[in-house]
């Protein structure tokens, strides 16, 4: 899922462009949009059945017509609901303010601040121009997804999936965590594109998370659609083999 952060000050246009980039990238494929509203907090509607049910303790309440869904969560952090978002199949979350959060943005205005991609684009054009220089977040769940939706499945058997954490005991050592740079991604692009080519195997997708990781954190999210589970089995064999010899065991 491509995070697509859009900061500035109050009253410099930032939701009509985030409109506009909303329809712009519904064209290539699945958009959400998450905005920060600070202090002022969203009503919900006093007495309503679904309110009643969040203010007893739900986790979710969700009301649902013959047009949308509502959804109520007790789980205000951004994170939570990213990786909801990206665990449903969304390809482009667009986040408007969260300025402490350092995603890669675009700002409207004058706005001071750092990892900018574009200051004040004259169009959603410009933005999409530059999608791969935004911060992609993934899940176990949205690597999935994402290989079943670029794959066809016609002869598929099964999904395999395996997902990496930080131990944190091996034998007598303990390890607290682990430091990954954006210099590992060519080699998981190469491990995935070795999977994909396995006889048998229909599709692979990897991803390699970046940056501090604590112990008991995701490190890897790997997914192989492959016709049968023994060809799933050794592709992944090999893949955590080779990631394991060639990175892992150098931190």
């Amino acid at each position: 899922m491509k995070i697509i952060q859009i900061v500035g000050r109050s009253n410099t246009g930032k939701t009509t462009f985030i409109v506009d980039l909303i329809r712009e990238l519904k064209a290539k494929g699945s958009v959400a949009a998450v905005k920060h509203l600070g202090h002022d907090r969203y009503a919900i509607e006093e007495g309503k059945d679904t309110t009643r049910y969040a203010e007893a303790g739900a986790g979710r309440s969700v009301g649902i017509d013959d047009e949308k869904a509502v959804t109520i969560s007790s789980a205000p952090e951004l994170t939570a609901v990213l990786t909801e978002l990206c665990d449903a199949g969304t390809e482009y979350c667009i986040i408007e303010g969260f300025k402490t959060i350092p995603f890669p943005r675009v700002v409207i205005g004058d706005l001071e601040t750092e990892d900018v991609v574009l200051r004040n684009p004259a169009t959603p054009a410009e933005v999409i121009e530059r999608l791969d220089r935004f911060e992609e977040f993934q899940t176990m769940q949205g690597v999935v997804r994402e290989l079943r939706r670029s794959c066809p499945a016609e002869r598929a058997g099964c999904i395999l999936s395996f997902n990496g954490l930080v131990r944190e005991i091996t034998g007598e050592e303990r390890t607290a965590y682990m430091d990954f740079s954006p210099s590992i991604d060519p080699l998981i692009r190469e491990i995935e594109a070795e999977a994909a080519e396995t006889p048998g195997v229909i599709g692979a997708r990897f991803h390699h998370r970046k940056g501090r990781l604590y112990a008991g954190e995701d490190i890897t999210y790997f997914a192989i659609l492959a016709e049968h589970r023994q060809e799933a089995f050794l592709a992944m064999s090999r893949a955590i083999d080779r990631l394991k010899s060639e990175a892992h065991n150098k931190h």
